[in-house]
């Protein structure tokens, strides 16, 4: 089962109760991931591990608190209560939200770039069977980190009420429902120009936006209005998105550029690559590779080859698709053993760390604690 918490009033309340609660918890992750075999590969074997997280710590601090701070003060006044519940270097906290960023910088992609993931479908009425709309997830990222996932229920004194799944000492996440039935989801979007300007170390990471997303709005539109005039985004993201009207969309959106995607015949899906033609020149260039054991792989072939399943498989059960069906497709291997491709991710690096199915009408937050072949599904509802 996944652990769960919940937490509730002003922001720095809500931060000091998720690092009470999880204080043992956050310090064996930081133990475990400082010490595993992905980190290892992504920095120098000359360096002592004290001092790469003192200059992880330094550089988070440096390049996203200005910017959280003025931009997003409730999540930065959360982070901060978090660390100090947590009893967590101050720059370390820094440290552990900023890698979400660092891991996306060009400079490091051509080298050797750990894997990120992550599939959005989605289906609305016209391709249910029962005319009810569903949002499905899974949740990829270095497998190292699938002991660590908490679903959160938050319960601000000033915004909306909300269930999000996230790490443990994470303040923001990558997926969420609120009480006003807008689901919220996050694929990593690997963008690589300087001119235009489509990533930036500076600024604030994805998962901070989302949760405050959660936290604000109400519809589709709110959070489309929001994310496009943020002007303080660092790594690029697509936002997936479903409101209890049915208003649904992903956001492709780098640093400075954004461009929509709307469902088709009621029909939605995403992974990990720009598919606008406003920002496919976003993409990384086909010479960029992920190197890592006997792996040398482009890093967009996954996603592309996992968008181009999933579609499959929405177009074939169209007009009949269920709860049981989104399952099915998150589950899927292609009648093949799974691996980097596969729709249900398996990788020595990476894998499917969790599944989601959103309900917005129900306000049901379905989640697994693990691969979706393998997991049963776990409600929780607002």
């Amino acid at each position: 089962m996944v652990d769960f918490i919940r937490i509730e009033g002003s922001p720095a309340e809500r931060g000091f109760q998720q690092g009470e609660q999880l204080k043992d918890k956050i310090h064996n992750m930081f133990d475990v991931v400082f010490h595993s075999k992905m980190f290892s590969e992504v920095t120098s074997k000359l360096i002592p591990l004290s001092i790469i997280k003192l200059a992880l710590g330094i550089m988070g601090k440096k390049n996203i608190k200005k910017s959280l701070q003025l931009l997003l003060p409730n999540q930065y006044n959360k982070m901060i209560a978090l660390s100090k519940a947590a009893e967590i270097n101050g720059r370390l906290i820094y440290g552990s939200h900023f890698i979400e960023v660092m891991s996306g910088d060009p400079k490091s992609l051509y080298k050797n770039p750990p894997v990120q993931e992550c599939s959005m479908i989605f289906a609305l009425p016209g391709a249910t069977s029962d005319n009810s709309m569903i949002f499905g997830r899974n949740y990829d990222f270095p497998n190292v980190l699938q002991p660590f996932q908490i679903v959160r229920e938050e319960i601000p004194d000033n915004g909306y009420k909300n269930l999000n799944l996230t790490q443990y000492s994470l303040i923001g996440c990558h997926m969420g429902l609120n009480e006003k039935g807008l689901a919220i989801g996050y694929n990593y979007g690997r963008s690589w120009k300087k001119k235009p300007l489509d990533f930036r170390l500076k600024g604030v990471p994805a998962t901070f936006i989302i949760q405050e997303a959660l936290e604000t709005c109400a519809t589709t539109q709110e959070v489309i209005d929001f994310i496009t005039t943020f002007t303080g985004r660092s790594n690029g993201f697509h936002c997936g998105l479903m409101d209890a009207y049915g208003d649904t969309c992903v956001v492709e959106t780098t640093s400075t550029r954004y461009a929509i995607r709307r469902p088709e015949d009621g029909i939605l899906a995403h992974t990990n690559h720009y598919q606008t033609e406003e920002l496919k020149d976003a993409n990384l260039p086909d010479y960029v590779r992920f190197k890592m054991d006997d792996m040398d792989i482009y890093p967009l072939e996954s996603p592309i080859r996992r968008y181009e399943r999933e579609i499959e498989l929405l177009e074939k059960y169209k007009s009949q698709i269920t709860m049981d069906t989104m399952k099915r497709i998150l589950s899927d291997h292609d009648n093949r053993d799974p691996d980097d491709f596969t729709v249900c991710t398996h990788g020595p690096a990476a894998g499917t760390l969790g599944s989601i199915i959103v309900l917005p009408n129900k306000r049901e937050f379905w989640v697994t604690d693990d691969h979706p072949c393998t997991s049963k599904y776990e409600k929780f509802r607002l």
